[in-house]
């Protein structure tokens, strides 16, 4: 499911897809683009055929084959086993790369509700945007016992195919681990290889980053 700003979703907008220059605008299709953000849903999942997972993502558009450096994503993962994962996607389908720090997990996810919080946002370190990842969980639907269960920086050296090429917009070049500082038209809730899910309370707001 994805989720447009109030602007909406027009591709027609975007005037360049090299990332050095995204993260020199701060934003994919408009100044309104999703960059900040709480992501969160309430979900249960009932049957599924694998331990697969739910995956709130930002940061990019469309995620499909036609203009694949439009996907580019920061994705909070809780697998229905339980187990957290942050993922950087920097075009798509393959230019995946994944957190390697688990800081918790939570009990199988199958037959109960669970509250899933993804949050990302910029902040300056030593004089470098970098970005904070965070993933929540409630528990008990109470909306407001939020446990935050996995945390990550990404402040460089995470991924190494970023698109470096000048392309449309011309240069300057992208590096290959290019921190994804810009926002994007859509965020998207997903999930795979669930068989029967049952969701509610789903919003996305910007938010203040920290400071």
């Amino acid at each position: 499911m994805n989720v447009f700003t109030a602007s909406g979703y027009h591709p027609e907008r975007i005037d360049t897809y090299n990332q050095a220059l995204l993260a020199q605008k701060g934003y994919m299709q408009d100044p309104g683009d999703w960059k900040n953000v709480e992501i969160t849903g309430y979900v249960k999942v009932n049957s599924f055929s694998e331990d697969d997972n739910f995956a709130w993502y930002v940061r990019g558009g469309r995620h499909y084959d036609d203009e694949k450096y439009e996907g580019t994503a920061y994705k909070g993962h809780l697998f229905y086993s339980g187990r957290t994962r942050f993922a950087k996607e920097q075009w798509h389908a393959n230019g995946y790369s994944f957190a390697s720090n688990i800081y918790d997990k939570i009990d199988d996810m199958e037959d109960r509700w669970v509250g899933i919080k993804f949050v990302a946002y910029n902040f300056v370190k030593n004089g470098k945007t970098c970005v904070k990842l965070e993933l929540w969980v409630d528990e008990n639907q109470s909306k407001t016992n939020w446990v935050k269960i996995n945390e990550y920086v990404d402040d460089g050296g995470w991924g190494d195919e970023a698109w470096p090429q000048s392309g449309k917009g011309g240069p300057p070049y992208a590096s290959p681990d290019q921190i994804i500082t810009w926002g994007g038209p859509i965020v998207t809730f997903r999930w795979d290889s669930a068989t029967n899910t049952d969701f509610k309370w789903f919003s996305v707001r910007e938010i203040e980053p920290p400071q």
